[in-house]
């Protein structure tokens, strides 16, 4: 009862704020005029003023992240065209302290019975299907560009597990992990815009968030990991734009002996219609195939030509007085994928069959491992958003546009639902699905207040696999709107059967760790996937008690 009351006095107080706080909107800050010929500038061309930026994204690579996109939007804004050079810097960087609290059943002399460690949680791993965010680890990036409203070429600086605090991990530091250049040319026609990239860069397809890619922080239809080019066209029709994308691109696979993949090539085309605003339709088509010879040294010889395919719609409905709505099908074709490495990244897989990083280790394979890389996952993935400050404000003003800049109470709800199809008898027809819901309370400028629970279900056919995670948290910046952000975070997670049996029982009938564990300690990180001099995991239980303090900022 005690809970119940603060939390109806906790939200009273949120709605009493909120509406004492609606007002107009604030305009966003002009440009300075007079530019010089070379600027340094920390805006990139092409984003929001820092008055009506959002939240930084939340898409990643491998450890995740929250990602910034390093190049213009196709839609255009920004500064007014200029043929003057200017250099523009923008980044993001996550460092987060991770605690799992630990248990010893038999402690020597002079051990404690408790003990603290890096986390072992199954829900780490972001190219891993129970992937959640809510662990979400360290992760850094800076974008560096040079050019005017013509042409600008990008070099992108990125990196995770923080060396200083841990230790020099030669596969974690991406160095300069990317190059392009972008061109969007003047067509003499104000409704219609074009933009080409040719180098190295992400496209992605698939968010769910309005900003990001959601809670999740996954793609439904892939983000691209090649060396190639995309065109862009748009254009406006009164209220309506019309838009279509083409991509073209490969990816060289990692050459370790126990990887099968290949030499990948990846050809994507998209198309869609946005109407004021408010509502987006887009279809989407991703192929990639691998037909290259058997290397030396190779594991396994004489495998089929590979291909992965990726197909579907979705939907989007934003700047409304109920909230914001995304929801999308995809359907995942596999056909003998296991050497098609990474060149899509797609719903937590990378690729095919990259070490068990893809779609094989995350959705085809069973403990037999005997999919061969034949099967197919349909999935549907929802989010919802919604802001009562938006809705406060929109009842005052129709039309407002509220960008957080003021007291709120936000709700978010989340699901992903994946139906596999699998040569593998142990995967064929099973189920996954996790969903959540995430509650944040911003009733002072410097202070948030949240709860986020989740369900995750990996395998509909083996109940004691499937977990909870609740997760309660404050938040602390030093305004309603701004780029610096401060998370304590408690997680107590609970299993529907935390430890399996002593062998030779089942293994499989217990809370089970990534596809591919994160090396060398995560969930799961044991001889022989560890170097035979490195140490794994301190403990094979999986925790019940985690705790985060996050600092976290974009620019």
């Amino acid at each position: 009862m005690r809970t119940l009351r603060v939390s109806i006095v906790v939200c009273g107080l949120l709605t009493a704020r909120i509406a004492a706080a609606q007002s107009d909107p604030k305009s966003e800050d002009a440009k300075p005029a007079g530019e010089p010929t070379v600027q340094m500038d920390n805006i990139a061309t092409g984003q929001p003023s820092p008055q009506a930026a959002p939240s930084p994204p939340s898409d990643a690579p491998p450890s995740s992240g929250r990602p910034l996109s390093g190049g213009s939007p196709a839609s255009g804004g920004g500064p007014a065209p200029t043929s003057d050079w200017k250099f523009d810097f923008h980044g993001y960087f996550r460092a987060p302290m991770r605690l799992g609290l630990g248990h010893r059943d038999k402690p020597a002399a002079g051990q404690s019975s408790s003990t603290v460690h890096n986390p072992i949680v199954p829900d780490d791993q972001y190219l891993g299907w129970q992937y959640t965010g809510v662990q979400s680890k360290d992760w850094a990036e800076i974008f560096l560009s040079y050019g005017n409203s013509w042409a600008k070429g990008t070099v992108g600086l990125l990196g995770f597990n923080f060396t200083d605090a841990a230790w020099a991990q030669a596969n974690s530091q991406f160095g300069i992990g990317q190059g392009w250049l972008t061109l969007t040319p003047k067509l003499g026609y104000q409704n219609v815009r074009l933009e080409a990239k040719v180098g190295s860069f992400w496209s992605k397809y698939g968010k769910a968030g309005k900003y990001d890619a959601g809670k999740y922080d996954t793609f439904l239809f892939g983000r691209t990991h090649t060396m190639g080019e995309t065109v862009r066209m748009e254009i406006d029709v009164d209220k309506l734009t019309l838009w279509g994308e083409q991509g073209f691109g490969a990816k060289q696979p990692d050459p370790n002996k126990y990887n099968n993949a290949k030499f990948t090539l990846l050809a994507h085309g998209h198309a869609g219609a946005k109407w004021n605003d408010t509502l987006e339709l887009g279809v989407h088509v991703l192929h990639s195939w691998a037909n290259e010879e058997d290397r030396e040294n190779s594991t396994l010889l004489d495998l089929p030509d590979g291909k992965l395919t990726v197909t579907g719609a979705d939907l989007r409905v934003t700047n409304t007085l109920l909230g914001d709505l995304y929801l999308g099908f995809s359907h995942i074709g596999a056909t003998n994928a296991t050497n098609v490495s990474g060149a899509i990244e797609v719903l937590h897989a990378g690729g095919g069959g990259e070490f068990s990083l893809g779609v094989k280790g995350n959705y085809l394979d069973g403990k037999t491992k005997s999919s061969n890389g034949n099967g197919s996952v349909n999935t549907l993935l929802m989010q919802y958003d919604f802001s009562l400050a938006t809705l406060l404000a929109n009842l005052k003003t129709p039309k407002t546009t509220y960008w957080g800049d003021g007291p709120d109470l936000a709700a978010s709800v989340f699901l992903m639902y994946n139906a596999v199809s699998s040569d593998d008898v142990d995967m064929d027809k099973v189920k996954k699905v996790k969903y959540g819901v995430d509650l944040l309370g911003t009733p002072l400028k410097w202070l948030g207040v949240g709860m986020r629970i989740d369900r995750v279900q990996p395998n509909s056919k083996i109940a004691e696999q499937s977990f909870g995670i609740v997760s309660p948290r404050i938040v602390f910046k030093t305004a309603f709107l701004t780029h610096e952000e401060i998370t304590f975070q408690y997680s107590r997670y609970l299993y529907n059967q935390r430890e399996c049996a002593v062998a030779p029982a089942d293994q499989t009938l217990c809370t089970q760790p990534p596809s591919a564990p994160s090396l060398p300690n995560g969930f799961g990180a044991a001889q022989p996937a560890n170097p035979s001099d490195t140490r794994g995991a301190p403990t094979t239980r999986p925790d019940l008690n985690v705790i985060k303090l996050q600092a976290s900022m974009w620019w």
